[in-house]
């Protein structure tokens, strides 16, 4: 009885706690006295990375491992992480082929002009963003939080970032990339246990998808 009565516990304050995190990055407000980039990425650290480390080894005393940083399972994540690419890949394709999306899907600037832009864009950004989403919302909240509730705690995960996009107003062409591997990416998670092949997966579909934007326009 004690330990459901702890789970139940863990299960609500988990839950608080995320949706504190998610509402409160959704109507952030930045402040004119500071750059808006800094701002960002600070509040992105400390949101996405800081927050749920802190929370599973201080307040839980759990290990790492329960946020999905640990090796999993080796052919799973290889798999699921090559067949996850390769199906978003494919919508990236359709949707190119189809709509106006490389035409809207838009660069920042010093990406399309400069090489050395685009490499540390890829090289850096890109990678970085990816390892707080994979943090926060594939570790965090799928794992940590909803992983009692099995295969629906990939959708439930997507559906908050769905509704981050939607709280912060940034539901845009330049996030159809995001949107599309985010059930993806919880697969990977879901089959192998690890962070670590959802986000080489997610960086390398992200990668070559900007590599194809680039050419294909």
């Amino acid at each position: 009885m004690n330990k459901e009565l702890f789970l139940s516990r863990r299960f609500i304050v988990t839950g608080l706690i995320a949706l504190f995190s998610v509402l409160f990055l959704g109507y952030f407000t930045q402040s004119d006295t500071v750059n808006p980039i800094f701002q960002m990425l600070l509040i992105s650290i400390a949101i996405f990375l800081v927050v749920p480390v802190l929370y599973c080894k201080i307040v839980l005393r759990e290990p790492l491992g329960n946020l999905g940083w640990q090796s999993g399972k080796l052919f799973a994540g290889i798999f699921v992480s090559t067949l996850s690419v390769a199906v978003g890949l494919g919508v990236i394709f359709a949707l190119s082929y189809y709509t106006s999306f490389e035409e809207r899907f838009l660069f920042p600037a010093a990406v399309q002009s400069s090489f050395i832009g685009f490499v540390l864009y890829e090289a850096l950004l890109v990678p970085f963003t990816v390892f707080l989403y994979e943090v926060f919302f594939r570790g965090f909240l799928q794992k940590l939080w909803l992983g009692v509730l099995g295969i629906w705690a990939v959708l439930l995960q997507s559906g908050f970032f769905v509704g981050l996009l939607y709280l912060a107003d940034d539901l845009s062409w330049q996030r159809i990339p995001a949107l599309i591997f985010a059930p993806l990416s919880g697969l990977i998670v879901y089959y192998s246990g690890s962070l670590w092949y959802s986000w080489a997966a997610s960086f390398l579909f992200f990668f070559l998808t900007d590599i194809f934007l680039l050419i294909y326009r």
